[in-house]
């Protein structure tokens, strides 16, 4: 593994100065990309194989990941992404105080990851959560290949198939909710549940459909391998562990739970579970936690929880969303929806040849397509994200059952390793082409660390746009807002510059304003801002406006605010 240690340290030297509007990709030296691309080709050499080794393939797995998913961690002085120290935040308020505070932030309604993360920050003898945060991603990612090897090797038959498999959802997996967040743990869960489910609990008694739709559905060639057999004590204990993965999404994320209950009851009709009546155990179990754990939230929320069902064009409204932004931001955003519709499209097309050799992946096709149910479902602009997300694993293990059907022709076997070649590099585009705005730097730490010392509690702190690293302590002692107007700041208008607060924000102590380079960045690649867009705003932010700096470095300006009379 010599080649993964010299993409390590290579990544590690790279400049992060460079990163620009295309992301990472730019900062990474050539050597890095040589390592990427002598793994990859290893790997593919290993597959080919008569006797391949399953410890070399593995070995070579956890490589991709550690440098796909480990690049920031070794080029960037601080952990990426604001959203990631927010959730340190989170977890360092149940570590210090063993409670979680629904009345701060709706995401406290579903406590379940902050409070085991503050459980592992605990026992790690760690004070705060955010040593964490660097190699978050490489651990969750690796956690995901278990239950996904025993998924793909159940449901396919075939080695190569799954470690094929197992290798093209690596850099398919471009929507980054692996970070140090609920979502990257509900997929763990969530993962392990449909491994115990497609392994123990396939064959058996049927959900009735009538004539017609249950003689479709025998004619269908079991996929796959048969159950593992086991004892009746065990099946028991297999079903309590799966109630309890249930228990656990549901108090650990709002939309997992949710995807579960849809892909446990997608099985059922359509076959492939014997556990007729675990779907509805775990939507009772998700539904409870909604109706007497989150009540803090759903109060006021109804419309926010259920006003979106049915409403597939929020999806649609969710993809345009995100169509748009500077030049380059909107031609990586629109590499983004062209990539995912070429998987889907790639996977379809597998199915059509499995289904004519004779080998349909129904139980694969039905874990892949269940998650598109969750177009009822309201999840602002990162809901087609989330669809990919619990799709996507299984979309790549359906391709690779069909690529391995055709493994003894050299023809495919030059196109497979072409395609994975050129996967690695969208990927890095993919994936961390917003790193201009989504790397956090040093000097802005430094600012919000300067501020959480000197501003009193219950201040307000304002930030114009999401990205900004705060929150990563006292997350519930300040109140965190935007601008009341907010496009109007942005623009530079003195209307959205002048009342900066609400009158009921104006009776905490203080306010003030942080201002810092990935704000201004993001503003300009994702909310299409003009170039130098805050040179605009900042003469504005003066003395007749309420405006006084407080301090300043070459990433941050914090002012201080207060109403003009």
């Amino acid at each position: 593994m010599a080649v993964v240690v010299v993409g390590c340290v290579s990544a590690g030297r790279g400049d992060q100065s460079r990163t620009g509007e295309w992301g990472l990709i730019s900062a990474l030296p050539w050597l890095y990309f040589a390592s990427v691309a002598a793994l990859t080709v290893s790997f593919f050499l290993e597959l080919r194989r008569d006797s391949r080794r399953a410890l070399a393939l593995g070995l070579h797995l956890v490589g991709l990941v550690v440098l796909l998913y480990g690049a920031p961690g070794f080029l960037e002085a601080e952990p990426r992404f604001a959203t990631a120290w927010l959730h340190a935040g989170f977890t360092d308020q149940i570590l210090d105080n063993g409670v979680s505070r629904p009345e701060v932030d709706a995401r406290f309604n579903w406590p379940g990851f902050f409070g085991a993360a503050a459980a592992v920050t605990g026992a790690g003898g760690l004070t705060s959560p955010l040593p964490l945060l660097r190699w978050a991603p490489v651990v969750m990612v690796l956690l995901y290949l278990p239950p996904l090897y025993v998924i793909g090797r159940q449901l396919t038959g075939s080695l190569t198939a799954t470690w094929l498999g197992l290798w093209l959802f690596l850099p398919v997996n471009w929507v980054g909710q692996d970070y140090f967040a609920p979502q990257s743990l509900g997929f763990v869960l969530y993962l392990g549940a449909i491994a115990i489910t497609v392994v123990f609990f396939r064959q058996g008694g049927q959900l009735p459909l009538g004539r017609p739709l249950s003689a479709l559905r025998d004619r269908l060639t079991f996929d796959g391998l048969p159950d593992v057999a086991t004892t009746p004590r065990t099946r028991v204990a297999l079903v309590a562990l799966l109630v309890l993965l249930a228990a656990a999404l549901a108090v650990s994320h709002q939309l997992s739970p949710i995807a579960f209950v849809v892909t446990s009851l997608a099985l059922v009709v359509v076959g492939r579970s014997r556990l007729l009546v675990f779907p509805l155990i775990a939507g009772v179990v998700a539904l409870g936690w909604i109706s007497v754990g989150t009540t803090a939230y759903w109060i006021g929320h109804i419309d926010t929880l259920f006003g979106g069902v049915g409403d597939v064009g929020s999806v649609v409204g969710g993809v345009g969303k995100r169509v748009g932004g500077s030049p380059v931001h909107l031609t990586l955003v629109k590499l983004r929806v062209a990539f995912t519709v070429a998987v889907w499209s790639l996977m379809s097309v597998s199915v059509v040849v499995l289904w004519i050799r004779r080998h349909p992946p129904l139980t694969l096709v039905t874990l892949a397509v269940a998650p598109f149910v969750l177009t009822v479902q309201s999840y602002g602009s990162e809901g087609p994200l989330r669809i990919f997300l619990f799709s996507s694993p299984f979309a790549c293990l359906i391709i690779a059952q069909a690529l391995a059907a055709y493994r003894g022709r050299r023809a495919v076997q030059v196109t497979v390793l072409a395609g994975a070649l050129t996967l690695l590099p969208l990927f890095l585009v993919m994936r961390y082409g917003n790193e201009s705005f989504e790397q956090v730097s040093p000097r802005e730490i430094e600012a919000m660390r300067m501020l959480y010392r000197s501003a009193p509690l219950g201040s307000n702190f304002v930030s114009p746009t999401s990205q900004v690293p705060w929150r990563f302590q006292s997350a519930a002692d300040y109140r965190y807002t935007r601008p009341v107007s907010g496009q109007e700041f942005l623009d530079g208008k003195t209307e959205g510059v002048r009342p900066l607060i609400s009158n009921e924000a104006e009776r905490a102590p203080r306010t003030y304003l942080i201002v810092t380079r990935s704000q201004r960045i993001y503003a300009r690649e994702a909310l299409g801002q003009p170039r130098g867009w805050f040179e605009s705003v900042k003469p504005l932010l003066n003395g007749p406006n309420g405006y006084r700096l407080i301090y300043r470095n070459a990433d941050a300006l914090i002012y201080s605010y207060q109403a003009p009379s």
